[in-house]
């Protein structure tokens, strides 16, 4: 019947597959993006915006302690004094005000790599020569003259200024600015002196391929004038690592390597001016690490260190350059602490960060320095960890997928899966928060939803087909209802083999044989087709699956393959509709000159094995059993006691009050040792029933008691009563005979079949 559906049932599991294989596909596309092999277009900044929304979901802190300050060439300065910023010699009055302050260290966030030009030289060696004529005239009164001169001479001397303020102050570092290009500088470059200062106090250059080696710059690099540089305390280059999808800054170099020397940022040479004394820096090649004394600070593969931003500008205290250099600070505001000084105006130099999308470029060094001293810099898990993730995230998907998972519990996967995935995004927040690791959520994040896409757009093409298959295969033995049930609910179809109890009905004409040896074959096939459709409609109505065809026979299941409590009565109820039919079609048929049919039907219930059964090459969902053996007996008995419809005892226990039955006989079954009670179906309870019941069970009780005679009449009586009542008159020819020669006496009253 439905051997169709044996493909479909040992088909692989589409979504279960889906999901694996996406997810294994997913975990392939990540490492060959983190492999450098292949670039997966807005996968890093998606990433990078989901580390910005971890740093605003944690929120702004404060810094740990106050040795960390700014002092800022802002607004204010260049309104109020501007030569601070415009002039060398402004430059060395602001480094000289600091300087009183007695800092720990001051970074200066700028370079004076030229000669700072107020006269063309001709112009100045003209001036020089005029004050050495005025000087040698010796004439009193030219010593207005030579004030002049020596004032004009006076404002260039800037680098002159700076260079003694550098150096009187003796905690000066300079800023370095190097350009990259990836490409080391040939080794015999020479370094200039400033550039020494900002050495790693220990580097080992071990062997590491260049995945594991810190950027390269090129021969040119930014600094400031080695008059300048010679007094400073030191210097730290002051490059940042600019994202390339959004240009933010979220990390910042921990070592530049030039011409085979390795070099460190402003903000660790800083930090290390406030760590014990004797700690400096020292770094390894290929590790991913620098020590700060006896203090490791984690980078990753090339030596760049994640910044651990404290909030918008202002996490640092700001003070004024104007206000510095005019004393207007409290001593200790500034008083061993590390003094960072750069421009904090709107013009100039301005970064994007998680928190502000205009800070001050200063305060990135500072923040380089805090998170330095305090042991603050982020940690980024390594790409297994983000492969682990996808692998469990998609892992979890692919277990939802099987059958005896997600059969006929959708929303437990929906709740599953999401609970999987929010648990996911929960633990990268509290480890960003608590723990200051960046975990992956983009990759992750967007393998569980293709994995999911996947997964679900296989199981709606499988179930789109399986729905297709189980129509077509339905459509001819169950009702357009039943199989809306199963499309609603394909886990409500089984089709495994199992044993279940359920109601089987067969119907079969009486004297078949001889009707249709009076009709050709298409009128028999014209015939047998008017019958069997209205026969087969009454079973798909109550539900019931057509089993199939035996010549003019029908086999009915009730309870199967959807599952029905009330599946005894739906085969009662069906097998009484089947006989108020038939007197109708008896009716067309006479008068069209069709001699009139009959009937029986036998109705069990009971356990029975129900599945897929037949050959390898062929088989169908069918019944068997004996409780089907007693159902296929039960209509055979119909011929022998002239009844329409004959149950068997479970299926009165099961149909409850709802029908009206009368017991008929005890019978053994052919082929069978034991007896069984044998009830006759007479309709529905409330209903007329013409057959008298009383008095059949009275003459029936007689009869089993040895009392013929009283059972004779009991029986004659009650076919009397009704004219179709069959086995009355069938039990009153019994008693006769009976009657006339007594059974022996171990006669157990059980009646024994003649035929199947």
């Amino acid at each position: 019947m439905i051997g169709r559906l044996r493909q479909g049932a040992s088909r692989l599991n589409a979504p279960l597959v889906a999901a694996a294989a996406m997810t294994l596909l997913c975990a392939a596309f990540y490492l060959l993006h983190r492999g450098g092999l292949l670039e997966l277009p807005g996968l890093d900044d998606a990433e990078n915006g989901l580390i910005d929304i971890r740093f605003h979901a944690r929120g702004a802190r404060r810094p740990v302690g106050d040795d960390i300050v700014i002092v800022g060439l802002d607004d204010a300065t260049r309104a109020r004094a501007p030569e601070l910023w415009q002039r060398r010699a402004g430059w060395a009055r602001l480094i000289e005000a600091l300087g009183k302050y007695e800092p720990r260290a001051i970074g200066i966030d700028a370079f004076f790599q030229a000669p700072e030009i107020v006269l063309p030289r001709p112009v100045l060696e003209q001036v020089r020569a005029a004050r050495e004529l005025v000087a040698r005239r010796g004439a009193a009164e030219d010593g207005a003259e030579l004030a002049a001169f020596d004032a004009v001479l006076e404002e260039t001397r800037g680098d002159e200024k700076l260079a003694a303020a550098v150096a009187a102050a003796k905690v000066v570092h300079l800023g370095v600015l190097f350009y990259l290009d990836d490409t080391a500088a040939p080794a015999g470059t020479g370094e200039p002196r400033a550039l020494a200062s900002a050495r790693y106090g220990e580097a080992v250059a071990a062997d590491a391929p260049r995945s594991r080696r810190p950027p390269s710059a090129a021969a040119d690099v930014t600094l400031s004038l080695p008059a300048i540089a010679a007094g400073a305390r030191g210097a730290g280059f002051v490059n940042v690592v600019n994202d390339e999808g959004d240009g933010s800054v979220r990390r910042a170099y921990a070592v530049i390597e030039r011409a085979g020397r390795y070099y460190a940022p402003l903000g660790l040479v800083m930090a290390r001016e406030r760590a014990a004394r004797g700690d400096d820096l020292s770094y390894v090649v290929g590790e991913e690490q620098v020590l700060l004394g006896e203090r490791p600070l984690v980078t990753d593969r090339r030596a760049r260190l994640w910044l651990d931003f404290l909030g918008p500008k202002g996490a640092f205290p700001y003070y004024s350059a104007v206000d510095v250099a005019e004393g207007k600070v409290a001593r200790a505001a500034l008083a061993g602490k590390l003094v960072f000084v750069g421009p904090t105006d709107v013009a100039r130099d301005r970064v994007e960060t998680p928190f502000d999308p205009l800070l001050p470029g200063v305060e990135i060094h500072a923040t380089l320095a805090h998170n330095a001293l305090h042991g603050e810099f982020l940690r980024r898990a390594g790409p297994l960890a983000t492969l682990a993730a996808m692998l469990g995230l998609g892992g979890l998907l692919t277990l939802l997928q099987l059958r005896r998972v997600r059969t006929g519990r959708a929303w437990l996967v929906l709740v599953v899966a999401v609970a999987g995935l929010a648990a996911y995004v929960i633990a990268a927040f509290w480890l960003f928060s608590a723990r200051r690791v960046i975990i992956d959520m983009a990759a992750p994040s967007l393998a569980f939803v293709i994995v999911a896409l996947a997964s679900l757009s296989a199981g709606l093409i499988v179930e789109g087909r399986e729905k297709a298959q189980i129509k077509n295969a339905f459509s001819q033995y169950l009702d357009d209802r039943a199989i809306a049930q199963i499309l609603a609910d394909p886990s409500r179809l089984r089709l495994g083999g199992e044993r279940r109890e359920l109601s089987v009905l067969f119907s079969d004409i009486r004297g078949f044989s001889l009707f249709s040896e009076r009709l050709d074959p298409q009128q028999l096939s014209a015939f047998l087709n008017e019958y069997l459709t209205p026969m087969t409609d009454l079973v798909m109505e109550a539900g019931g699956l057509l089993d199939k065809y035996i010549g003019d026979a029908v086999m009915a299941v009730f309870g199967a393959p959807l599952e029905q409590s009330d599946h005894a009565a739906r085969a009662c109820r069906t097998a009484l509709a089947m006989q108020q039919r038939l007197a109708t079609l008896n009716q067309t048929w006479v008068a069209r000159g069709l001699p009139r049919i009959a009937i029986g039907i036998g109705v069990s219930s009971g356990p029975m094995s129900v599945g897929n059964m037949g050959s390898q090459r062929r088989f169908d969902y069918t019944v068997v059993g004996d409780t089907v053996n007693l159902g296929a007996r039960l209509e055979a008995l119909t011929k022998e006691y002239g009844a329409h419809i004959l149950v068997g005892e479970r299926v009165c226990e099961q149909a409850g009050d709802a029908f009206v039955f009368r017991e008929l006989d005890l019978v053994r079954l052919k082929g069978k040792d034991r007896s069984v009670r044998v009830y006759e179906l007479l309709g529905e309870r409330g209903t007329a029933v013409a057959a008298d019941v009383a008095r059949f069970d009275a003459a029936l009780a007689a009869y089993r008691e040895r009392r013929f005679d009283e059972a004779e009449a009991g029986f004659a009586a009650a076919a009397a009563a009704c004219e179709t009542d069959a086995p009355a008159r069938v039990f009153a020819e019994r008693a006769r005979r009976l009657r006339a020669t007594p059974p022996p006496e171990d006669w157990d009253g059980v009646y024994e079949q003649l035929s199947k």
